[in-house]
């Protein structure tokens, strides 16, 4: 972006709109879309958060099999709804891969796994976040240039409210 006159109507695309040339109803538009697309790009990084958080987790659990061949542990059937048992081999774990798979890695397979998982979801969360930023600076660049165009029509308004009362000479 040159200035604070043209702003990215999309993600990803070099598409400039030069916002002086738009009218309220069409700025006004254009607001709306870049606040929805904030909005989805924000709930977008706060699901890649999570998703972090969950290999995290995943990490810490791992630390705590090593060596626990035999001891009990609590078999969570539903979220709230857990049977006993005893950890069989602690050497091994069953790893989720996406779209249902599980793929049987040692316990240093499972943390490399883990900690590729982390990294590239972290690299995504930066383009999300960058994503953001330019969103919010063409919306700032919008509202400020809506702001500008309703103080010119109260200026010209007020103006042309106060008819000139010059007399014709005869």
């Amino acid at each position: 972006m040159s200035d604070s006159s043209s702003s990215s109507s999309a993600a990803g695309k070099d598409k400039e709109i030069n916002l002086h040339m738009l009218n309220l109803e069409q700025l006004n538009m254009l607001k709306k879309q870049l606040e929805e697309e904030t909005s989805h790009l924000t709930e977008s990084l706060q699901q890649l958060r999570l998703a972090a958080t969950r290999y995290i987790e995943s990490k810490e659990a791992i630390s705590t099999l090593e060596n626990s061949n035999g001891k009990p542990i609590l078999v969570p059937l539903t979220s709230s709804l857990y049977v006993p048992g005893k950890v069989g081999d602690s050497n091994h774990v069953l790893v989720d891969v996406g779209t249902g798979y599980v793929v049987r890695k040692t316990l240093p397979e499972a943390n490399e796994f883990a900690d590729r998982k982390v990294k590239m979801i972290q690299e995504n969360m930066s383009k999300v976040q960058q994503a953001i930023g330019i969103k919010r600076n063409n919306l700032e660049a919008v509202l400020t240039t809506m702001q500008m165009k309703i103080e010119q029509m109260e200026a010209s308004q007020s103006s042309g409210a106060q008819p000139k009362t010059t007399k014709a000479i005869k």
